[in-house]
């Protein structure tokens, strides 16, 4: 997703690049610093830092505040968004991320440094960018009001997040009859669409001087959009073959799963039951049993089902786009925003 120009996206590189370089170097950590650096920098789509600074332009582009500041805030997020993927790779296991090996995995196997100890590094790694995130909206040069409101939405969508997160851990494997829509949508909120969606618009429409009102109906737009966002990822893990890493056999619980069960008759909800208790003991059998889930659930109808939630979520989305209150060219560009979306990545 591509929504500013290539100036923009250069500042905001370079903000990212002079946040890591502010990190005191040592030769002893030479080798876990530039581990760090190299994976920040290595790729991504940036939508968060994109987020912020696009909701900036479209609120007001010529609110007054130093160009400098926006750029550090929107890296802030960029950052904190780099701390959660390092402890989701530490937590899921995953062996690689952006076609490259995970920071946990890089750090265990190069360095001086035994496995043990490089995944312990990945942890403190990741410590050290939720650091940075948070010095990165200290040094943005603010008025003393802008600066506090922008430190009490990162606080509060840092607070929800790790909650999220908490949950999607505490989720996992959980028998599916103890498993609610309700709570794993609060999870979808709180895990994905706050940091992802909601955090950097508001913190760009607070730095535009976006009133209360204007902020609500940026929430509400991005927090269904990121609740649309996070349905589309279950779906799209659903339309490849199974394999390692994928939802089913990672223990994820999602809106889908629990909507396939619940359309079963009983004799094959059993059976459906039967194989999510083999997969974690499967071995060389798992990813065979997860297709075979797979293919079940969309047998049932549910992809069609959660299909029809997105189009909820998102037809939400579209109503607080178009509220009146919203600045023209805000508006304008979110429903914009919205076509675009829909087109490329909900279709």
């Amino acid at each position: 997703m591509i929504l500013l120009p290539q100036a923009d996206a250069d500042r905001i590189e370079a903000a990212i690049d002079a946040a890591l370089s502010a990190l005191p170097r040592t030769s002893d950590l030479a080798f876990f610093q530039d581990a760090i650096r190299s994976f920040v920098l290595a790729g991504g789509k940036r939508i968060r830092p994109q987020l912020c600074v696009w909701t900036f332009r479209k609120t007001a582009p010529s609110a007054a505040i130093a160009p400098d500041a926006l750029y550090s805030i929107a890296c802030g997020w960029e950052l904190f968004h780099a701390f959660l993927l390092v402890h989701d790779d530490i937590i899921d296991e995953a062996e690689t991320r952006r076609n490259a090996p995970s920071l946990h995995r890089n750090l265990e196997t190069t360095g001086p440094v035994t496995p043990k100890i490089g995944h312990d590094l990945a942890v403190v790694a990741g410590d050290l960018l939720f650091s940075a995130a948070m010095h990165a909206f200290n040094e943005a040069d603010l008025p003393p009001n802008l600066y506090r409101r922008q430190l009490r939405l990162f606080s509060r969508i840092a607070l929800t997040t790790g909650l999220g997160q908490a949950l999607d851990i505490a989720q996992a494997n959980r028998p599916l009859d103890d498993a609610r829509e309700w709570n794993l949508l609060r999870e979808y909120h709180w895990k994905t669409a706050a940091y992802t969606f909601e955090g950097p618009m508001l913190s760009g429409a607070i730095l535009a001087g976006a009133d209360e009102s204007v902020q609500q109906s940026i929430a509400r737009y991005a927090l269904s959009l990121g609740q649309a966002y996070q349905l589309q990822n279950d779906l799209i893990d659903l339309a490849q073959p199974a394999h390692e890493g994928c939802d089913l056999l990672q223990g994820k619980r999602t809106v889908t799963l629990v909507r396939a069960r619940l359309a079963m008759d009983e004799h094959r909800r059993r059976s459906f039951d039967s194989m999510l208790e083999e997969l974690p003991a499967g071995n060389s059998a798992a990813v065979g049993i997860a297709e075979q889930l797979r293919r079940e659930i969309i047998a049932v109808g549910a992809v069609d089902k959660t299909r029809t939630l997105i189009r909820e979520f998102l037809d939400d989305a579209r109503m607080a786009a178009e509220e009146p209150i919203l600045p023209g060219d805000l508006r304008h560009g979110l429903v914009g925003l919205l076509d675009t979306l829909q087109r490329k990545y909900f279709a």
